[in-house]
């Protein structure tokens, strides 16, 4: 089967390319993604009042005791688990939802979140990755040691000098053997629901040929991430300022070397005032939207190496039948 080309402003922002082509899609996943992190989020954040709680009520006069912390710790135990554990089963499926938009162009119908049969290859799937990084990382350490203890033993000259150099070496070598394998792994996730079997060294496959532009790709999406990350950082203090303007006040005077009990009092004067949920509320908003894109277009270059290694999505054809199809038309006269 013939490989497309590989497309580098369609790779790097195939995410956005879908969502053009399907916003209502995209952004009814997103809804989902949205209030299903909000709920488990909350319920971690309510596990955690009760100690949240009690150093509050201490209003910065000393510290709770081990005892008291322990205890209130345990009255959420139950609560902060339940969210963890949510949170984790909704990012794997969202990772469903959003490879299958990716691969397939298929959003299931209703609430597009499932925990079916592409959720378990992609869990097995990120479990090996898993364990392949820690396997990575472990033979990284040995050959660092290695280098280290061979040179040592050998005692040849050079001494520091050399020692260093073999360091850098090794380093450079090992960044590049890094993300050779991080971009061959990259499109595993979008072949395993793509193809619908699990696919992991397949992407090596997938990859070949375009890790260099894959690698650009990824590079252009880091710099956008950072500069975004900097842009909503400001536009969130800014919510944050007007939401909390007792609470900006309050941390001034503590710079100052007030009593510590006035941010107390300024801080649970800010929990009261609804307008500084309003504002915090916009700003968690705003920041999961920001950080749902982001994620989007990290999996976008890989759905898209493996969109185009299965051959592309197929043409639009025309609903219209051919002439030969039904026979040609009798002659007149």
């Amino acid at each position: 089967m013939s490989k497309p080309s590989y497309n580098f402003i369609d790779a790097t922002f195939y995410f956005f390319k879908v969502f053009g082509a399907r916003p209502l899609s995209v952004a009814w996943i997103a809804v989902w993604q949205i209030i299903l992190y909000a709920a488990f989020a909350a319920l971690i954040l309510y596990g955690f009042w009760p100690l949240i709680d009690l150093v509050i009520s201490y209003g910065g006069k000393g510290e709770p005791s081990d005892a008291e912390a322990i205890q209130a710790v345990m009255q959420g135990v139950g609560f902060y688990s339940l969210g963890t554990i949510g949170l984790l089963i909704t990012a794997l499926m969202m990772q469903g939802a959003w490879l299958r938009l990716l691969t397939r162009n298929e959003v299931a119908g209703g609430i597009p979140l499932r925990f079916g049969a592409d959720e378990l290859r992609l869990l097995l799937v990120n479990i090996v990755m898993g364990l392949l990084i820690f396997a990575g990382y472990i033979v990284t350490v040995l050959l660092y040691a290695a280098v280290n203890a061979g040179l040592m033993a050998s005692g040849e000259g050079g001494g520091v000098a050399l020692q260093a150099l073999a360091n850098t070496l090794l380093t450079i070598v090992l960044v590049v053997g890094w993300i050779l394998f991080a971009l061959g792994m990259a499109p595993a996730p979008g072949l395993t629901v793509r193809q619908r079997g699990v696919k992991i060294f397949q992407g090596f496959s997938a990859a070949g040929g375009v890790m260099g532009w894959m690698f650009l790709s990824y590079l252009v999406l880091i710099l956008v991430a950072i500069i975004g990350y900097v842009v909503l950082s400001v536009i969130q203090q800014g919510f944050i300022m007007i939401g909390g303007a007792e609470l900006i006040g309050a941390l001034i005077q503590i710079e100052d070397g007030s009593d510590p009990e006035v941010f107390m009092n300024a801080l649970m004067q800010a929990l009261q005032n609804p307008l500084f949920w309003v504002m915090a509320g916009i700003a968690i908003v705003l920041q999961m939207i920001f950080e749902m894109f982001v994620h989007g277009c990290w999996h976008g270059v890989g759905a898209y190496v493996a969109v185009r290694h299965d051959g592309g999505f197929p043409p639009e054809t025309p609903l219209e039948a051919p002439a030969d199809s039904v026979g040609q038309a009798p002659s007149e006269g």
